[in-house]
């Protein structure tokens, strides 16, 4: 009779791991207590960059919709953490832009971030860290087809 190994179940270790890594973004990223900033908030605020994006690219980059980007940047612009500005090409789109504010806590976040991939380098080794994060680039590209065919 065959024995299942629970502790390698794929539902189980996805749910671990976003469990205990958005435990580790609130614990340390959102320290700084920027009121009405939360740990989903940080995809699309490090996505934009210390260059900025426009509304359009930061929605596909993240594979979501406008009007989702747009609720977060929105919260994001009330708390003086984005600013837009109408794009000088196409009128019906939005440039994001850090502000000052901003750009501080992104580099707070930049550096914490950093500092988890050098302890995850440290736990699994530089090499697996990099064979990891393709692999996850893998799983995402192949979920985004799925995604893509569904919706045909």
């Amino acid at each position: 009779m065959l024995t299942e190994d629970t502790n390698r179940m794929t539902c189980k270790l996805l749910y671990l791991f976003k469990r205990l890594s958005d435990s580790w973004y609130c614990n340390e990223l959102c320290h700084e207590n920027i009121q009405g900033f939360n740990h989903s908030h940080i995809p699309l605020f490090m996505s934009i960059g210390t260059k900025g994006i426009s509304n359009n690219a930061l929605a596909s980059n993240l594979s979501i919709t406008k009007q989702a980007a747009s609720k977060v940047i929105k919260e994001l612009e009330k708390i003086g953490l984005v600013r837009s500005e109408k794009c000088s090409t196409d009128g019906r789109s939005a440039m994001l832009y850090l502000t000052d504010k901003g750009a501080g806590f992104y580099k707070h976040v930049k550096s914490q971030m950093e500092g988890l991939e050098q302890d995850y380098k440290k736990v699994v080794g530089a090499k697996n860290y990099e064979t990891t994060i393709n692999a996850m680039l893998k799983l995402v590209e192949y979920h985004e087809h799925l995604n893509k065919t569904e919706k045909v």
